[in-house]
């Protein structure tokens, strides 16, 4: 055994040994200078905010963690630490060889180094990764506009990554791009998924400049990016994770959501959630060794990631990431972009936190219970009041009734931040009022059964009234945001499938159901022209209106009488609201170009007619839905459970049988 050392100045602490930075006094009037030990040290990370630790020298006699060692203690450590086949192999390499996870008891045995020894590939390997990728990267004009869009613009709706660091570290980048230096493949591969994700939304005037200057499309371009992005990705192993890794998987499933393919995002979201759980983020493992600012960023990011794990779960009836019984996460504090200046200001991660905050009071509520279906009446009850009594906790930018716009010129983000927190809520409060508006109601769940009835209809047209103000903000330019469609086309199919199964004509507001259906019909139709997932949704939810008799007729007599309203409008002379409807209908279109939806399937035109005997079997032999194997309705059949509409009798019973 090694006797006692004499004590060394420690020349960094856990997080500036990452940034390969030495400890410096600090004086209040001039510059940072390395000083001799003894001396009181402050970390030049405390200055710059992103460390909140101080350091003293060690004790003697005690070799404190983190110390440089001689020479010749190196060498023998070395030596003691040959394995038999010649790989250096320290305490922690070993932990992590067989899987434990970080804060397992058998990491407190001994030291524990911030990094491992091991990469999972040669500096020269990853540097040649990183060189098939750059031809991707457009020039720094280019990439400029697009980072500088996704900071002010796109960032805002989850937040995932915090501007001022990223920004430091997109400069830096370029710096060492422009010197030869060698990239950083993590970095490197966060960047193509911003500009990738950035694209998707672009402004029509961005998106003309950028596709004048690169020759080509912004779809092609959000797919070459997105390419380059994946085969960065595929050269790390999950042995060698960071937070900057956590982040591009993120934005990786993001993007997939807004190009329509929900399946992979899901399966994406996976993958994000194990890398965080590989760093420790979802238990805020090792807290002494990481600076405030580090702590802040992962339970924002853990945050993200149990939101969007239990709103797809609820909302698409696919199995729980996170282990639901084992949410010990602390919230983040939201102090890092605290204002000082503006009392009523919120942190742009305060929407995302808000809707973790109610996910987390909801599953205390509903205890071991996983499906909605199954909770009892007093557990429907206990959930609804939780929800009210949280919404009359919102802050007054977020009020669901009367909110204060007063900062909403100066922060545009807080309007689509404001519209997509209300959609979530009350589709959270909707979920749990399903069961009841998709059976008969003949057979009954409970002695409540008609007032879940009229609780979960005024809740959908609520809902519908709160899509509507999202789709009018976010309708063409940002359409492609999942939420925008989804809202609309799951609540009105819940409002089909209540008008399907009230066969003796006591929904309430029934005739107010069945105008909400024809306007989110409208919507999706609209929707249809920029997203595949829209036209989807769109061919889906026509079929189902054809096939119903009373939403088929109302669907026909309400459009007569919009026929003869137009008409008439077209004798009057146009509004300003009409030139002004007119005029952005054009720009869009222009923006777009001719042939921007060739590859979209064309809208189905179903049959419509005055017989009073048209009903879902004479639809069905006609536009049969096919049995629930083969349904195809444009990829949305993998992501939605239909089988929660109870319309099977319906929906895939043979044509040619008649139903008793």
């Amino acid at each position: 055994m090694q006797g006692p050392k004499e004590s060394r100045s420690s020349t960094s602490c856990t997080e500036c040994q990452r940034r390969k930075q030495k400890l410096a006094s600090v004086p209040a009037n001039g510059p940072a200078t390395i000083v001799s030990p003894g001396k009181f040290l402050t970390c030049v990370n405390l200055a710059r905010r992103r460390c909140n630790k101080s350091h003293r020298p060690p004790q003697l006699g005690i070799e404190s963690r983190g110390y440089k060692r001689s020479l010749g203690e190196v060498q023998h450590s070395e030596e003691s630490d040959i394995s038999g086949n010649g790989a250096l192999d320290g305490l922690e390499d070993g932990l992590k060889a067989w899987g434990y996870m970080p804060g397992h008891v058998h990491y407190k045995l001994g030291q524990e180094n911030e990094e491992s020894r091991h990469t999972s590939r040669s500096e020269s390997e990853q540097s040649q990764e990183v060189g098939k990728v750059l031809h991707a990267i457009p020039p720094r004009s280019i990439t400029d506009a697009l980072v500088n869009h996704f900071l002010s613009v796109v960032n805002y709706r989850y937040n995932a990554i915090y501007a001022p660091t990223f920004t430091e570290k997109y400069v830096q980048w370029w710096s060492d791009r422009a010197k030869g230096n060698k990239l950083s493949p993590e970095f490197t591969c966060l960047l193509l998924r911003v500009v990738a994700y950035s694209v998707q939304y672009l402004t029509p005037s961005l998106g003309k400049m950028i596709e004048f200057e690169l020759a080509c499309s912004s779809q092609t371009l959000a797919e070459r990016f997105g390419y380059a992005a994946e085969q960065l990705s595929a050269s790390f192993l999950a042995s060698k994770t960071s937070l900057e890794r956590v982040q591009e998987i993120f934005l990786k499933g993001a993007w997939l959501k807004s190009e329509s393919r929900i399946v992979e995002a899901w399966h994406s979201l996976s993958h994000t959630i194990r890398e965080a759980q590989e760093l420790g983020i979802d238990k805020d493992n090792s807290p002494e060794n990481l600076s405030e600012f580090e702590l802040e960023i992962r339970r924002r990011l853990w945050t993200l990631l149990y939101i969007w794990d239990w709103q797809m779960s609820a909302w698409l009836g696919r199995p729980h990431l996170i282990d639901q019984k084992d949410c010990t996460f602390e919230f983040p504090n939201l102090r890092l972009d605290e204002p000082t200046f503006e009392p009523n200001m919120l942190s742009p991660f305060a929407h995302i936190s808000l809707q973790a905050m109610l996910a987390r009071r909801i599953s205390q509520q509903m205890g071991d219970i996983q499906v909605v279906g199954d909770q009892p009446a007093e557990k429907v009850f206990a959930v609804e009041a939780e929800c009210e009594a949280f919404i009359e906790e919102l802050p007054p930018i977020f009020r669901l009734k009367s909110p204060d716009l007063s900062l909403d010129e100066k922060y545009p983000y807080f309007i689509f931040q404001r519209r997509q927190l209300h959609v979530a809520i009350i589709m959270t409060q909707l979920d749990f009022l399903k069961p009841y508006l998709t059976r008969s109601p003949e057979d009954p769940i409970s002695s409540h059964d008609d007032e879940f009835r009229f609780m979960g209809v005024d809740l959908s047209l609520r809902l519908l009234e709160v899509a509507r103000a999202l789709f009018d903000h976010e309708f063409p330019i940002n359409a492609k945001f999942h939420l925008v469609v989804f809202c609309i086309f799951d609540t009105a199919t819940i409002l089909c499938s209540a008008i399907i199964h009230d066969q003796n004509n006591s929904l309430p507001r029934r005739d107010e159901v069945m105008d909400a259906v024809e306007k989110a019909l409208d919507m999706l139709h609209q929707l249809s022209l920029t997203t595949k997932i829209g036209a989807s949704s769109y061919s889906f939810l026509f079929k189902l209106v054809q096939a119903t008799p009373i939403l088929s007729r109302y669907q026909l007599i309400r459009k007569r009488r919009r026929t003869r309203l137009e008409e008439n409008l077209l004798a009057e002379t146009p509004t300003p609201e009409m030139l002004r409807i007119t005029a952005a209908t054009e720009s869009f279109a222009d923006t777009v170009g001719k042939n921007a939806f060739t590859t979209l399937e064309p809208i189905p035109l179903g049959p419509t007619t005055d017989d009073l005997s048209f009903d879902v079997e004479e639809f069905l032999q006609q536009n049969p839905f096919g049995d629930s194997s083969s349904i195809e309705i444009g990829g949305l059949e993998q992501i939605w459970d239909i089988d929660s509409l109870n319309l099977d009798a319906f929906l895939y019973q043979d044509p040619t049988v008649s139903r008793l």
